[in-house]
């Protein structure tokens, strides 16, 4: 019977289903705090790519803490702007901001070295006055879509950080690049990167506490000791 204790423990680990791959699953936080919650995170002050005025000819990318930061438009351009400074809306006073640059029309994207478990940053809308609607759509590296991510605020002057949070997290480093829209009923097209995003805090991939599998194993070779252990006694 001792022979047959490895294949029985295979097997039994298999009917668990622990060697299926799990499906990555996606949370919308709507709460820098409780995002920011979640583990260790690379905050990108969007100031690396300069002071408030600046154009960025895109693609263009920096390296945070060791991960590198893509951003791009449709357009070729991004700015950078302040709140309080170059800009007015619903940030708190000081926030450094990725902008676009003056197109209604353009897409807004960021993309990251490598793949990340998620991202959260607040967003206003740069070009309409009162309330607005958005999405913020999640992709994989081959392009698939993950996750999309709607959110609805008000753009005023108020510069109070009402400006709402989308925070994505995913069980999974499988976050390659997102995209950010403006709903645009008033204009063409309806969708549109006519937007602006204060810091944004990345989770990156963190080193797992142990197992489901990892502990079922154990405690099946504790099980397979103590019946090696009895099969010798008996044998004595």
């Amino acid at each position: 019977m001792r022979r047959y204790l490895p294949s029985s423990l295979v097997a039994l680990v298999i009917a668990s289903g622990v060697f299926q791959p799990a499906e990555a699953v996606i949370i919308q936080y709507n709460s820098r705090a409780t995002f920011d919650a979640l583990g260790p995170y690379i905050p990108v002050d969007w100031s690396v790519f300069g002071p408030a005025g600046t154009i960025i000819s895109t693609p263009d990318s920096r390296i945070v803490d060791g991960l590198t930061v893509e951003v791009g438009s449709s357009q070729g351009v991004l700015a950078r702007h302040d709140e309080g400074t170059d800009y007015i809306g619903t940030f708190a006073v000081g926030d450094a901001l990725l902008t676009d640059a003056g197109s209604l029309s353009d897409t807004f994207f960021v993309r990251f070295g490598s793949q990340v478990s998620g991202f959260g940053t607040q967003i206003d809308a740069h070009f309409i006055d009162g309330p607005f609607t958005g999405t913020v759509r999640v992709y994989s590296v081959s392009d698939a879509l993950l996750f999309e991510a709607p959110f609805a605020g008000i753009h005023t002057l108020a510069e109070d950080s009402s400006a709402p949070f989308v925070g994505v997290a995913s069980s999974v480093a499988d976050i390659s690049y997102a995209t950010f829209w403006i709903d645009q009923p008033d204009f063409f097209p309806n969708e549109a990167g006519a937007l602006a995003i204060n810091r944004l805090d990345i989770l990156v991939a963190q080193v797992p506490e142990p197992s489901t599998l990892t502990l079922l194993l154990a405690g099946l070779l504790g099980l397979a000791t103590i019946r090696r252990r009895k099969f010798s006694a008996q044998a004595r």
